[in-house]
């Protein structure tokens, strides 16, 4: 399925307006560095995967230009990876699917907050004060 992005939570890598196809792949195949489509609060929202809770069937999730991991993400209500990005306006969306991923699970805790602020930023330029 395809899918439109809205938010700046994974800035650089997607932006909004960006759209991506998503396809649903068992808990088990899931791995670190993947960008996870899943429910939370009634919204469908693509963030990284950082780690997996395999005992209590949990995902540690965590946008690429936020400075926090989201709180642990059920396997239900995972909807599916991101395979391709379809359209988008960002240089850095060739790195989905990639080693790129998971240089992103090692540099987040960094990079993260570096993104934020740059998304902001960004964010600011694209729709004005």
């Amino acid at each position: 399925m395809q899918v439109p992005v809205y938010g700046m939570s994974m800035f650089p890598v997607l932006l909004p307006g960006d759209k991506v196809q998503v396809h649903r792949i068992p808990f088990e195949e899931l791995k670190p560095g993947q960008v996870l489509v899943f429910e939370s609060n009634g919204q469908w929202v693509a963030h990284r995967l950082i780690s997996k809770d395999n005992h209590n069937r949990q995902l540690i999730t965590k946008g690429d230009g936020l400075k926090w991991l989201d709180n642990n993400v059920p396997e239900e209500m995972a909807k599916g990876v991101i395979t391709k990005v379809i359209k988008t306006r960002s240089p850095l969306a060739w790195s989905i699917n990639t080693r790129v991923d998971g240089f992103m699970v090692w540099a987040g805790p960094v990079l993260g907050r570096v993104f934020w602020y740059g998304g902001r930023i960004v964010g600011k330029v694209v729709r004005g004060p």
